[in-house]
């Protein structure tokens, strides 16, 4: 265990006003209180993720990353890039985004998982990279509904909670664990405080009281290898959190995804303007991908031209929060309902009916074309980046019923989820194109 110095040497001016010990056990008689703490507010983009993207982008939507990329591969001095999904469903399983992490690292070099939403707060979300545990009485709410209490900012989530010694933990699962800590929180007049744990070294408490409402991101430097951080409520008020991660420095690429389960593009606007920009620009992604589109495939009263209007008027925001990065659009991959025949009466028995097969065995949800055409149209005015996945992936709703299918199934079979075969196999197409775009990867054969 290190000594009091020799951990708070590491630490980066996340914190201010230690009065104390930070080797203290919890519940330790001596454990002294903390002042104030100065969180880390970034009002420019971090220079480690920034500088090597171009001031220009041109007309390339690419460009960005593949300066980044670059950049790494020659050995600049921490060199860093940053992809980052935005999402529904499909965003919000970690399938997909660990084996595209795992793609980019694994040729880039491997600076550990970035940002997550806070605890468990994102319900089902079981990431192999990292183990979440969380005791005691919290509260979850996201932003998928316009009328769901916030603030919310990137993760689209928010864990509250107020219980003496209620805790929530991140382990990283990784050999080379993580020497750096991000929390995303927000003060307030009711606000209370926390203690932090980075495996036996105890901080705090800290305390998020202020006069009013103010989203407080920390960032912290601490030991390298560090394996675990706990949050522990003191149960003086209410801690919130937004989000939190674990990564390394040096040179490599981070691969964050945050999704909602049902989401639409309009979650995008029940995320805090302001905390949403800060965010992006503390760290801004060399590439920003939008996947979007499943859940208003479902809609029969599906507005085409409004939806364009609001892809449009979105893109064009990002893109004035983040002028130096690239952006891309995900087309909506095919999804249906599958065609059950019910049994039927012959006589006295009730026989099975031959199910439906091929373009029969599924009904393609109601809005699918239009909201990809929607999709195309826009990105291309708007000049950004196109993933094509009906293309590259399903190729036609009269397919799911055979990627459903079969000893290793590619789709679900509700016709609209994909199999971690399936998720990963999207994640290699979209790597795939990603590097061609960035001219570091295969080009497409003319044959």
């Amino acid at each position: 265990m290190l000594n009091r110095r020799g951990f708070i040497s590491l630490l980066s001016a996340g914190l201010a006003g230690c009065q104390g010990g930070a080797s203290a056990p919890r519940g330790a008689e001596d454990l002294p209180p903390w002042q104030d703490p100065i969180f880390v507010a970034q009002a420019a983009p971090d220079p480690v993720f920034n500088d090597l993207l171009p001031v220009s982008r041109g007309g390339d939507p690419f460009a960005p990353l593949g300066a980044a990329l670059r950049g790494i591969q020659r050995g600049d001095r921490d060199a860093r890039a940053l992809v980052m999904m935005i999402g529904d469903s499909h965003a919000a399983g970690p399938v997909m985004v660990e084996h595209l992490r795992g793609l980019f690292q694994s040729r880039f070099g491997a600076v550990g998982v970035g940002r997550l939403s806070p605890g468990k707060s994102q319900r089902y979300f079981n990431p192999s990279a990292v183990t979440i545990g969380q005791s005691g009485e919290w509260t979850a709410r996201n932003a998928l509904r316009s009328t769901s209490p916030g603030p919310f900012g990137l993760t689209g989530y928010r864990l509250s909670g107020s219980g003496a010694g209620d805790t929530i933990t991140l382990r990283s699962d990784e050999l080379e664990g993580f020497d750096r800590v991000h929390l995303s929180l927000m003060a307030g007049p009711e606000a209370g405080s926390f203690r932090l744990r980075v495996d036996g070294n105890w901080i705090g408490p800290a305390t998020l009281k202020s006069a009013r409402p103010e989203f407080r991101p920390m960032f912290l430097d601490v030991p390298s290898g560090s394996r675990e951080i706990a949050i522990e409520l003191v149960g003086d008020g209410q801690v919130e959190l937004l989000g939190w991660g674990l990564d390394r420095r040096g040179r490599g690429v981070l691969v964050e995804a945050f999704g909602i389960n049902g989401a639409t593009l309009s979650t995008l606007d029940n995320r805090d303007p302001e905390i949403l920009r800060r965010e992006l620009t503390a760290r801004p992604p060399a590439l920003l991908i939008l996947e979007f589109g499943t859940n208003e495939a479902t809609d029969p009263e599906f507005d085409e031209a409004g939806y364009a209007a609001a892809l449009t008027r979105h893109i064009q925001r990002l893109r004035q929060i983040l002028p130096r990065s690239g952006i891309l659009l995900m087309g909506v991959p095919d999804a249906g309902r599958p065609v059950r025949l019910p049994p039927i009466r012959r006589g006295r028995h009730m026989v099975a009916q031959r199910q439906p097969t091929g373009c029969a065995a599924a009904t393609p949800l109601v809005a699918l074309s239009r909201v990809r055409a929607a999709q195309r149209a826009v990105a291309q005015s708007e000049n950004i980046a196109f993933f094509d996945w009906s293309a590259e992936v399903t190729q036609s709703p009269c397919r799911l019923q055979a990627l459903a299918g079969g000893d290793a199934p590619l789709m679900r079979a509700d016709f609209v989820h994909f199999t971690p075969d399936g998720y990963r196999l999207t994640a290699e197409k979209l790597h795939t194109h990603i590097l061609r775009g960035t001219g570091l990867g295969p080009r497409r054969s003319n044959a």
